[in-house]
């Protein structure tokens, strides 16, 4: 923070939701207003100026009304009237962007120093209105029209940061002010929102003890269990945070659980996934280069940018190949993993809790049976829970519906796993022993073409070579617009 603070004018941040953005900016206000009592014994503590004491215009959007433009203006101009008055001006303009003007001006003038802008959560008005791109957009006019103002009075201002989930910001928001310096992905700030291993060593000893002692765990278990829980996000490739939120709520309630996930229903991402019925991004990584990140246009967003900008996707590696910086995207860890997965087989069948805990038993010993008839039934009730118009047309829903249950039933599968020859659809393990799968989807075609097809794969591309001496089983699963077939070998 303090780089930021000495080193910059206007700052533009991006980090998924409760990750401590709000904490940023409120620490940040408490800084340039002086507050050196609060920083005793910290970094900052003897290199700020804490002489002097700026003018912080604080807006957090997530707290306004947003249900349509309209209601959008009148909030934003009663904010700003309750900040001027806290610091006892008169604000007389007619509308909020003009009073947004007026108050940046008398604030400067009144206290001869320069102002600071601290603006929380503000895409919240687009993304909240997302299931109706109109108020979404509308929003977004709104918005744009609000922030033109910092770049008409650039030369009253000291500091601006303006923070958020997605980065539709940069270019449909911005673009009437001077380019904001987007610090998401630059590695001087990788570090600023989240928990790092040492910050949990250093500062949560006592806790993960208690949490240690809950679990009958030794100390290193725990911490290994916690990082596989909610470590793994990263903006630079190479350090790693734990999303601060899960982790004190883990340390609170003395239970690991999905707690980010529960927070807040992501209803545009599932729709999305939905209605795109393309999963690959959440069982492989995926490469994406820097532009990838920035989009977000309401009338097309990109799957895989929504899916990094909300947290679902982290980047676990950053290269330059050729000249080009190049990132590679997964998902980030157990948590995200398996409460997207429930959420995803919720939206696609509509099964409760309950329903999917039986079918996770009757899957678990029809696979250790290699009962191909049960196994058959069990996967039938799931696929026919599926509404007709969310039915993918291709081999690769299937797949992915296939690689969900598994995740769901506590099976963590490999999806389009490389070998020498080709690659195999699947492979995952029961009790270590390895299940080589193959998967074939036809509208026309009988199951049992497609189950003898599947097999044929296996045989003519040898994946077996590959896990030979693991003694795997083999398994074909066919489906057609209506029916489902699978079968189980044990030799080739």
């Amino acid at each position: 923070m303090y780089e930021l603070v000495k080193t910059g004018k206007t700052y533009f941040l991006s980090r998924p939701r409760r990750f401590g953005k709000s904490l940023l900016v409120s620490t940040l206000k408490e800084i340039f207003q002086g507050n050196k009592k609060l920083f005793k014994d910290l970094y900052i503590y003897d290199k700020w100026d804490w002489t002097k004491s700026y003018p912080v215009i604080h807006l957090d959007l997530g707290e306004i009304n947003h249900e349509n433009p309209d209601n959008l203006e009148v909030s934003l101009d009663f904010y700003l009237d309750m900040v001027a008055e806290e610091y006892s001006i008169t604000l007389k303009a007619p509308n909020e962007s003009m009073k947004f003007a007026e108050l940046i001006k008398k604030l400067h003038k009144s206290f001869n120093q320069k102002v600071v802008v601290l603006i929380d959560e503000h895409d919240k008005p687009m993304i909240d209105n997302m299931d109706d791109l109109k108020i979404a957009d509308a929003n977004r006019k709104v918005l744009r029209s609000f922030y033109e103002i910092l770049k008409s009075n650039d030369e009253h201002l000291r500091f601006v940061l303006i923070t958020g989930v997605s980065k539709f910001a940069i270019t449909s928001i911005f673009s009437g002010l001077n380019n904001p310096i987007d610090i998401t992905l630059d590695p001087s700030f990788s570090n600023i929102c989240g928990y790092t291993h040492t910050d949990l060593e250093d500062y949560f000893k006592e806790y993960i003890e208690k949490l240690a002692r809950n679990e009958s765990l030794d100390y290193a278990e725990t911490l290994d269990k916690i990082n596989y829980w909610y470590d793994g996000y990263s903006w630079d490739g190479e350090n790693r945070v734990y999303n601060p939120y899960s982790t004190l709520l883990l340390f609170k309630i003395k239970e690991f659980s999905n707690y980010w996930f529960e927070s807040g229903t992501p209803t545009v991402l599932i729709e999305s996934l939905k209605k795109k019925n393309n999963l690959k991004p959440i069982f492989e990584p995926i490469r994406a280069i820097k532009s990838d990140f920035n989009s977000f246009d309401f009338n097309s967003i990109k799957i895989n940018a929504l899916l990094f900008q909300t947290g679902y996707l982290t980047i676990t590696e950053k290269k330059s190949v050729n000249g080009t910086i190049e990132y590679m995207l997964d998902v980030p860890n157990h948590e995200v993993q398996e409460s997207l997965m429930n959420e995803l087989l919720t939206a696609f069948t509509d099964l409760s809790g309950g329903e999917l805990l039986d079918l996770r038993n009757e899957i678990y010993k029809h696979i250790l049976n290699k009962d191909s008839h049960g196994l058959t039934d069990v996967l039938e009730e799931i696929y026919n829970q599926i509404p007709y118009l969310l039915k993918g047309d291709n081999e690769g829903f299937y797949h992915s519906i296939f690689l969900i249950i598994l995740y769901l039933f506590g099976i963590e599968p490999q999806g389009e796993v490389q070998t020498f020859t080709g690659r195999i659809d699947a492979v995952f393990k029961i009790k270590d022993q390895p299940i080589i799968t193959e998967i074939k989807y036809s509208k026309e075609k009988s199951l049992d073409l497609l189950l003898n097809k599947a097999f044929n794969q296996i045989e003519d591309r040898k994946y077996y070579n590959k896990y030979k001496s693991k003694n795997p089983i083999y398994l074909a699963l066919a489906f057609t617009n209506k029916d489902i077939g699978c079968e189980f070998r044990e030799n080739y």
